[in-house]
């Protein structure tokens, strides 16, 4: 599968994770919009998915521990101008 060929899962943990990248949206209103007919089963707010989210860069629904080529750091801007990865 195409897939397999850019989301490497590895068994140690890591800032390069999906849910530190920018490409990364959990958003559960965004998964529900994005997922037509996702709420006929069940919810982008269940638990059961956890903080899986979209990656907008592969275009592909992915857990938030997964590991990617595309990574890019997400970070924030304080109202002091300071600037902080998350």
């Amino acid at each position: 599968m195409k897939i397999f060929k850019h989301i490497q899962i590895v068994p140690y943990p890591s800032t390069h994770r999906c849910q530190h990248c920018i490409h990364f949206e959990n958003d559960p209103a965004l998964i529900e919009t994005a997922l037509k007919g996702l709420t006929t089963l069940s919810s982008a707010y269940a638990s059961v998915r956890d903080s899986d989210g979209l990656c907008s860069y592969l275009g592909r629904y992915l857990s938030a521990m997964d590991l990617c080529d595309h990574f890019s750091q997400k970070t924030i801007q304080t109202s002091d101008k300071n600037t902080y990865d998350i």
